[in-house]
C-alpha cells in the first residue's frame, strides 16, 4: 500500500517531534502494510522561502534516512497552501512536486469560502503546466461538506483527490468518504499521520472497514492510480458524478 499524504520529517512542521518518533510512525506504517511513503511537510509560503524549505526539507530527511524500515520506499514532496490570494508561484508549486511525478498536494481554505481566485489559480496551473494538484484531505473542507458535486467540478477541471484514510472511520466523514469511493472520485489515499497519539497512521484499520463493507474493488483501484502517479503516468478520471437527491448526495 501507498501513503501519499504524511507530515513525519522531525521537526519541519506541526507532525513529528524528533527523530524517535518519526522513526515510530514510519513503523507504524510499516507494519499495517504501507510500502511507499510520501513526505508532505506543509509549505506557507509566507513564513519562509522556497531554497529555505528545500533546504530544511533535506536536512530532516537525512535525519532519519537511516530509520526507514527495510523495504519501505519514500519520495520527497510538500503540503501547498494555497488561498486564492498571494499564493505560490507556478514555478514554485512544480519545485514541491511529490519527487518523480507531475503532481503537487495542495491544502483549500477550510472554512473560508472558496473564492474566483482560488478556482482560476488551480486552473490556471493545470493548463500553463501540465502538472495536476492533489487536493488534500478532500473531506475536512466545509465547502465541500456543504456540496459534495463540488468534487465533480475539480476533477473535471483536472485535479486529482486525496482522501485521509482517518475519513472511513470518523462518523461525521464516513457517508461522504464511501460516497466518494463508490464514484470513483478518490484518487489519492494518505494517512495524514502527524503523531502518535492525535493523529497516528490508521491505514490498516481503514483497510478492514471498506473491506468489510463490500468496497474493496475500489480500494484496490485506489492503490493502481497511486501507483500510476509515483510512475509519472498519467492518470484516468474513470468515475460518476455525484448527484444531490433531496437533502443528501449519492
Amino acid at each position: 500500500m501507498i501513503d501519499i499524504h504524511t507530515h513525519v520529517l522531525p521537526d519541519l512542521d506541526d507532525g513529528a517531534k524528533g527523530e524517535r518518533e518519526a522513526e515510530r510512525l514510519l513503523q507504524s506504517d510499516f507494519a499495517q502494510g504501507v510500502r511507499e511513503l510520501v513526505f508532505t511537510p506543509h509549505y506557507y509560503g509566507k513564513k519562509r522561502s522556497l531554497e529555505s524549505f528545500l533546504r530544511q526539507r533535506e536536512e530532516a530527511l537525512e535525519k532519519i534516512r537511516r530509520l526507514v524500515p527495510a523495504g519501505m520506499k519514500t519520495r520527497l514532496g510538500a503540503e501547498v497552501w494555497l488561498t486564492g490570494v498571494n499564493d505560490p508561484s507556478n514555478e514554485t508549486l512544480c519545485a514541491l512536486a511529490i519527487e518523480g511525478t507531475k503532481c503537487v498536494l495542495v491544502e483549500l481554505p477550510f472554512e473560508e469560502r472558496w473564492n474566483k481566485g482560488l478556482l482560476l489559480k488551480l486552473f490556471s496551473f493545470i493548463a500553463d503546466t501540465g502538472y495536476q494538484p492533489i487536493i488534500a484531505h478532500i473531506e475536512r473542507y466545509r465547502e465541500i461538506v456543504k456540496n459534495p458535486t463540488l468534487v465533480n467540478s475539480l476533477v473535471k477541471m483536472g485535479c486529482l483527490i486525496q482522501l485521509n484514510t482517518g475519513a472511513f472511520l470518523g462518523r461525521s466523514t464516513q457517508k461522504l468518504a464511501f460516497t466518494l469511493l463508490k464514484h470513483g472520485l478518490v484518487h489519492c489515499l494518505g494517512t495524514d499521520a502527524h503523531d502518535e497519539t492525535e493523529r497516528p497512521p490508521d491505514y490498516k484499520q481503514a483497510k478492514e472497514l471498506v473491506k468489510s463493507k463490500g468496497y474493496f474493488k475500489e480500494w484496490t483501484r485506489v492503490q493502481t492510480r497511486m501507483r500510476q502517479i509515483l510512475k509519472n503516468q498519467r492518470v484516468e478520471n474513470t468515475c460518476t458524478p455525484i448527484k444531490k437527491v433531496l437533502w443528501w448526495y449519492k
